[in-house]
């Protein structure tokens, strides 16, 4: 049973912070807009640039340029969300609220004490779009706002991070910082000033990518041989005869059969052999790839390019990989040409980047889910302003069928008789190919509609902002994120009345999503601002979550559903959702746990390399004494650093693929009785041991490597290591699982176990 909303506030549980303390400031601020409305252009200009830092002048003076530069009044509760986050909390606020202005309101408070400023968005396209949208707002404080995206320049980048408000994707930033760890001299660098982070879609940001690795990666020469040759060697395989999948739908295996027919071809080979454990994995890879990535559903194809989907939003995963020999198997399955892998240079999870920053918050429409992991991973409290208007949508009972078939064709009469009452239907789906599969049936049925999924999603701002025109019928792939309001009438809301009249917009869910948080993002885009509105969610007991998180008792039960209950039906969907969920928090403090040791042994390595960046006297320290060399020569430090911060980076990246390699049979320490987390910490700290004599024996080397000192061919050699080229994506979630995942049947039978104890 939930704990009751008042006894969790008693007790101060996350999720539960009152914003009452912070109303006399919010009072206090609209108290001021009067005398400042009052106020010519140069008059607020210089009243803004003489600001004297209190919370309330500042609310009002971001409040007073929103209707100044805007034309848009704020309403009290985005103030009161301004205010909440410049005092640090998380605030959730439903969709419709105003959330990007409320944003804005609390970056201008910040920027006007001083403070440098990132606003956080999940996607390119939206940190432009509110730059801009939100530039006059700024231009009335004179503050300067600049945004950085995929395409900007090193030159545009270093501008962006100089203004004192800068709208940014996680991944552009952590990309920059990356990068900025690499140079070596301080003018190659951008410079992300690490200070104040708004995080806008916070709960997707910072709780389900915060352990996405964002990579920077160097080139090295790629064989496709063996990838192409395994892709062969499985494509005309069968289920059962060659390879059977596990009941889960998660892993694929070969049967011995079909071992000793690969070895047979092959040559004769022992597969097992050390020798052959490459092209033994090359086969897995490729068998994988084959029989468990879906296209249309894992990834697309555009123009001859395999691009991954993101899961959570539905949509193209912009420079986002799966780990290399997966990613280049699915290639080759696709007949593509080979992207290539690269060797890795380094690697910063999202949360990672995040903590980086001094004061952090961000802001969403449903925060207060993940309350207790955002207290958990980034001390980070949070709390809810609710809305201006009482919420009028209607949220019908779920409709729990027995098949697929039965869903898809409930969906499409569903969606036709809203059609037939003039009624804007938007039917969220979880994947392209449920997308198309409703948009076929739909199309059979002669209805006009639209389809935002992720082959199409440069579109959709527009598509989503005229999902409210009346007789609309709209499937996209998830919602959050999308980032444009859905207006009852249309984007200029011109038809508004009438369609209102009508119910508002239908909001169909199609299937089950992994976490309530997202069926709420998708329910919300109906009643936004007070209008009418409608959800239903429409799912069978043989939906993919159920099938795989399904205890035995419920897999029984699912496979004689005749004699379930509706109430037997609704705990099997409650009981897959909390399943999938504690899955994915433990996922998360598992790779967290991982990726402490890492994070702390990098941190050790970039203090060292500002040590030596910025003292001549530490570097003749580290690098001791070198017979011959010309030490009182400037050049010749200059070229002797340059070695050595090479030559840090070198053995970093032989480090980091070590602690890969024993990250990726760890778990196998479990077998023995020991501790797979602790097992870990405790080989990475022994083979950091060392770390730096070897780095800098390494430089030395290179200075005296032809036996006689030269510094400017050993500078030469150490560039020359250096990969000529580099590139970053972000690394998906394994799909061939890890440590959590693989303990995934063991948490299910727990999870069984628990709930029946209760």
């Amino acid at each position: 049973m939930q704990t009751p909303k008042w006894l969790r506030r008693a007790v101060g549980m996350p999720g539960t912070v009152s914003f009452t303390g912070i109303e006399p400031s919010v009072v206090a601020a609209l108290s001021l807009l009067p005398d400042l409305a009052s106020l010519s252009s140069p008059e607020f200009l210089h009243r803004a640039q003489a600001f004297d830092g209190t919370r309330p002048e500042a609310l009002a003076l971001a409040a007073d340029a929103s209707s100044r530069g805007l034309g848009v009044v704020p309403f009290r509760e985005q103030l009161r969300a301004a205010a909440a986050m410049l005092d640090g909390f998380a605030v959730e606020m439903d969709t419709g609220e105003g959330k990007t202005l409320a944003g804005a309101l609390a970056a201008a408070g910040h920027a006007l004490a001083g403070r440098s400023v990132h606003v956080i968005s999940v996607n390119d396209y939206l940190a432009r779009r509110d730059a801009e949208w939100m530039r006059p707002l700024y231009a009335a404080l004179g503050i300067q706002v600049a945004a950085v995206g995929e395409a900007s320049t090193t030159e545009e980048r270093r501008a962006a991070y100089r203004a004192e408000v800068t709208y940014a994707s996680v991944s552009e930033v952590g990309y920059d910082v990356l990068r900025d760890r690499f140079c070596v001299r301080d003018d190659d660098r951008v410079d992300p000033r690490m200070d104040v982070a708004i995080v806008d879609e916070a709960d997707a940001v910072m709780i389900d990518e915060a352990i996405v690795p964002l990579v920077l990666a160097g080139s090295t020469p790629h064989d496709e041989g063996d990838t192409a040759q395994a892709a062969a060697f499985v494509r005309n395989m069968t289920e059962g005869a060659d390879y059977v999948i596990d009941a889960e739908g998660a892993t694929v295996g070969f049967t011995d059969e079909a071992l000793d027919t690969l070895e047979a071809r092959l040559g004769g080979v022992n597969l097992y052999a050390s020798a052959h454990i490459p092209t033994l994995t090359a086969l897995n890879l490729a068998l994988h790839a084959r029989v468990l990535m879906h296209r249309d559903v894992d990834y697309v194809i555009e123009d001859g390019e395999l691009r991954l989907v993101n899961t959570s939003r539905g949509r193209i995963a912009d420079g986002q990989r799966w780990p290399d020999g997966l990613h280049a198997a699915v290639e080759a399955k696709e007949g593509l040409q080979a992207s290539g892998s690269g060797v890795i240079l380094d690697t910063l999870t999202v949360q990672d980047l995040l903590l980086q920053y001094p004061s952090l918050t961000g802001m969403s429409g449903t925060m207060l889910a993940v309350a207790d992991e955002l207290i958990e991973f980034y001390e980070v409290p949070c709390g809810r302003v609710e809305r201006r208007l009482p919420q009028a949508r209607v949220d019908e009972p779920d409709l729990l069928l027995d098949t697929e078939d039965e869903v898809f064709a409930a969906v499409a009469a569903e969606v036709e008789r809203r059609h037939g009452l003039g009624q804007p239907v938007l039917v969220g789906t979880q994947s392209i190919a449920d997308s198309e599969a409703v948009a076929a049936k739909l199309t059979a049925r002669g209805l006009e509609l639209r389809v935002l999924n992720a082959k199409n999603d440069e579109t959709e701002a527009q598509t989503v902002a005229r999902a409210g025109e009346r007789d609309a019928v709209t499937i996209s792939t998830q919602m959050s994120g999308r980032g444009t309001d859905i207006l009852l009438g249309g984007a200029d809301a011109a038809d508004h009345d009438a369609v209102a009249a009508r119910g508002g917009l239908a909001v169909i869910q199609v299937g089950l999503y992994p976490s309530r948080r997202l069926d709420a993002q998708l329910r919300g885009r109906a009643g936004r601002q007070g209008d009418p509105g409608v959800s239903v969610r429409i799912c069978s007991l043989h939906d993919d979550l159920i099938v795989t998180t399904a205890t035995r008792t419920i897999r029984a039960q699912i496979d004689s559903p005749a004699a379930l209950t509706d109430r037997a039906r609704q705990r099997i969907v409650r009981i897959a959702q909390d399943i999938s969920e504690a899955l994915r928090a433990d996922a998360h403090r598992a790779t967290w746990g991982y990726n402490r040791a890492i994070t702390r042994q990098r941190q050790t390595v970039l203090a060292e390399r500002r040590t030596i960046s910025t003292s001549d006297d530490l570097l003749g320290e580290r690098m001791g004494d070198i017979p011959g060399l010309e030490a009182d020569d400037p050049a010749v430090t200059d070229a002797v650093r340059e070695i050595a911060l090479l030559s840090l980076d070198d053995v970093w990246c032989e480090h980091l693929q070590m602690l890969q390699s024993v990250r990726d049979g760890i778990h196998l320490r479990a077998l023995g009785g020991q501790n797979p987390l602790d097992e870990f910490h405790r080989l990475a700290l022994a083979e950091f041991d060392g770390f730096f004599d070897r780095a800098y024996a390494d430089a030395r080397r290179l200075i005296s490597a032809t036996g006689a000192v030269d510094v400017a061919a050993a500078l030469a050699a150490a560039r020359q290591r250096r990969p000529s080229a580099t590139w970053t994506y972000m690394v998906s979630d394994d799909p061939l699982g890890d440590a959590a995942s693989r303990a995934a049947d063991s948490l299910r039978a727990m999870w069984a176990g628990r709930r029946k104890g209760r």
